[in-house]
């Protein structure tokens, strides 16, 4: 009788041992999964991040090109000489 009680703690020592290991690997896999899925969310974090600078770039690139281009336009019009805005008002006042 008690080599049968030592022989059924045996097996289901036996049969619990591998399940605790499963237990623990699926444990350690699902840390680290949880650890993957944290670094993606991370990566694409700092990718949008990246993303909008490089967007905010972008607009304050435009911006300076439409300023450039203002400038130019401003100056590629050169205005009156003084004397002939004098001129043409002496003529339509005769």
């Amino acid at each position: 009788m008690r080599s049968r009680m030592i022989l059924s703690i045996a097996v289901a020592s036996a049969m619990s041992f591998p399940v605790g290991m499963v237990t623990i690997a699926s444990a350690q896999d699902r840390d680290r999964d949880q650890l993957k899925t944290q670094q993606q969310l991370q990566d694409k974090d700092k990718l949008q991040t990246k993303d909008q600078v490089k967007e905010k770039e972008q607009l304050k690139e435009q911006e300076r090109t439409r300023e450039r281009t203002r400038e130019q336009t401003r100056t590629d019009r050169p205005e009156r000489p003084q004397h002939e805005k004098a001129e043409r008002t002496e003529r339509g006042g005769r």
